[in-house]
């Protein structure tokens, strides 16, 4: 009886020998130079950018306002100053808002005179947006500045 408890422990033994070995191998194994996961790119990383958040027509009634809204990727620790203009059934260059502070999102408002013939379009293009300490942000997330546009139909009051 003893010799077969004794064939049993030293199997028992052979089991756990062979079980470690190939634990051991396996762990090897994975210890690859080369291993996925190890050798990402960061160096094409997109820069920070605003766009506008929805580029669908609007339509606003006489002497009404519009308001288009930007997004920006990610909030920064400072002012971002966006630059705009509005051509069509008004003319205006170089036109200015301001995301704040730790923010991600701000507004374009165009108030739309009275007067304005229904069927007038006006055209919002962001032009361009420039961090407080001066550094110049990409327009769109593909630096298309001429894509970031918004269409404003006049309807009758």
């Amino acid at each position: 009886m003893k010799k077969c408890g004794l064939i049993y422990k030293t199997t028992g033994m052979k089991k756990l020998l062979i079980l470690l070995t190939a634990l051991s191998a396996l762990s090897l194994q994975a210890c690859e130079k080369d291993s996925p996961g190890d050798n990402y790119d960061f160096s094409t990383s997109i820069p920070p950018y605003i766009t506008i958040q929805s580029l669908k027509d609007q339509v606003v009634k006489q002497g009404a306002s519009a308001t288009v809204n930007l997004q920006m990727r990610t909030s920064l620790q400072q002012e971002v100053t966006a630059t705009y203009k509005l051509t069509g059934a008004i003319n205006l260059d170089n036109q200015t808002t301001v995301v704040e502070r730790d923010k991600t999102t701000g507004l374009i408002t165009v108030a739309i005179p009275a007067n304005m013939a229904v069927g007038s379009e006006v055209v919002v293009t962001l032009v361009k947006a420039i961090t407080k300490d001066g550094m110049s942000m990409t327009i769109g997330q593909d630096n298309n500045p001429d894509k970031q546009k918004v269409t404003i139909k006049v309807a009758p009051m």
